[in-house]
């Protein structure tokens, strides 16, 4: 085999970009011996897919309605660039020699661009593609993915800097007795968060009950909903746990006031702006979990944003939180030290803001492989997590 190595690297190593932002990198080729080719091409696409099974009724010919499994898609494509890096179609026949070959390429993003996003039933998806085009033969392809963020600055949300102040109440019934009742009073000091800040969580729990609060749980979800138009327009939701704390329990007739912090993991940002077939946002859950199976439990759903641009007139003045402010971002390898992190398109609006890190997200996706793609493509099976960008937060005295 002539072809030892055939990949893609990028020259940012979080190959992590905002929209508008120029991709680039180099392809290199390894060949144990001389190889002939056309050319070398290079294709850019962003893509949004959504994709599942779903159940219909249908007519047969007997009059009786049978359930059908059917695949719904939809499908959105952002940008699809493509050119030679080397030689052409049209072009007559090139011969590598052997030995280590790279050529570099560059691909101006459009603006306005929806973040990379990856789940079970859908994603936004950027991806590189280089293609060795050999005449009279099946081409050879590597693929790698990278990330857009799409900039969601919290400033700019007038909700997000508004404070959370939440109340629910239930009676517990036992034969025909009815009990006092149980409250939980709630106390959040904004609404808007970025990837590292914590959210700072106030609780009064009031048990006037006869029944005992196992444990108060905050949970923050992410809440989805694709879209799909083809071969019928359908729709279907997703509710994500992302992170969870708890803490109990809460005797009956007992009072408990108390603080937790719930820090904010690598995600995508609110909204998926730009995309018309998957929807995002977030909602921070609140549950009592009492005991009983015949009690239900108490729970209520929160909205809450995650944005890319911290809120910068948040200092934590509440009382009982304290202030915080971002600091140095974590630092690349030594390699990378002389890189700078890819720079948010307002960052001239923050001059004092220190960049952030860009951290791999926990959802992730095994195969790159698309509907229409070889399973022999280099890189295909190569694990890719979406980066969002990461600030660290420091307590001020």
């Amino acid at each position: 085999m002539a072809l030892k190595d055939f990949k893609i690297l990028f020259d940012n190593p979080w190959s992590t970009y905002y929209s508008g932002q120029t991709v680039t990198g180099r392809i290199l080729l390894l060949l144990d011996r001389p190889k002939k080719l056309r050319g070398i091409n290079v294709k850019a696409k962003g893509v949004a897919n959504t994709c599942w099974s779903s159940d219909k009724q249908e007519l047969n010919n007997e009059g009786r309605y049978e359930n059908e499994t059917q695949t719904v898609t939809g499908h959105e494509e952002y940008f699809n660039i493509q050119y030679y890096v080397l030689g052409s179609f049209a072009g007559s026949e090139i011969e590598l020699p052997a030995g280590e070959h790279k050529y570099q390429f560059s691909v101006t993003l459009p603006p306005d661009l929806p973040s990379s996003f990856e789940s079970d039933f859908g994603h936004v998806r950027y991806t590189v593609k280089a293609i060795l085009d050999r005449p009279w033969k099946f081409d050879q392809e590597t693929k790698v993915a990278f990330t857009v963020v799409s900039s969601f600055d919290l400033n700019q949300e007038p909700k997000a800097s508004e404070p959370i102040q939440e109340e629910m109440s239930k009676t517990f019934c036992c034969l025909c007795c009815g009990s006092q009742p149980l409250t939980v009073k709630v106390s959040i000091p904004i609404r808007g968060y970025v990837p590292g800040q914590r959210i700072p969580i106030r609780v009064n729990l009031e048990n006037h009950s006869n029944v005992v609060v196992d444990t108060m749980k905050f949970i923050l979800l992410k809440m989805v909903t694709f879209h799909a138009d083809t071969p019928r327009t359908e729709s279907k939701s997703e509710e994500l746990v992302v992170v969870e704390i708890a803490k109990g329990p809460v005797r009956a007739g007992d009072n408990a006031m108390y603080e937790q912090e719930l820090e904010v993991p690598p995600l995508p940002p609110s909204n998926l702006s730009n995309c018309r077939i998957i929807d995002l946002e977030y909602n921070l859950k609140m549950e009592a979990c009492v005991s009983g199976w015949y009690h239900r439990n108490l729970k209520k759903n929160i909205l809450v944003f995650i944005g890319t641009v911290p809120l910068l007139n948040y200092q934590g003045s509440t009382v009982g939180y304290p202030s915080i402010s971002p600091s140095a971002p974590k630092a690349p390898s030594s390699s990378e030290a002389h890189i700078l992190p890819p720079l948010q398109p307002m960052a001239h609006l923050y001059p004092s803001l220190p960049p952030p890190s860009y951290e791999d997200s926990v959802y992730s996706v095994k195969s790159l492989r698309e509907r229409d793609e070889s399973e022999y493509i280099f890189g295909l099976r190569s694990h890719f997590a979406p980066k969002y960008p990461v600030y660290t937060f420091t307590p001020q005295q």
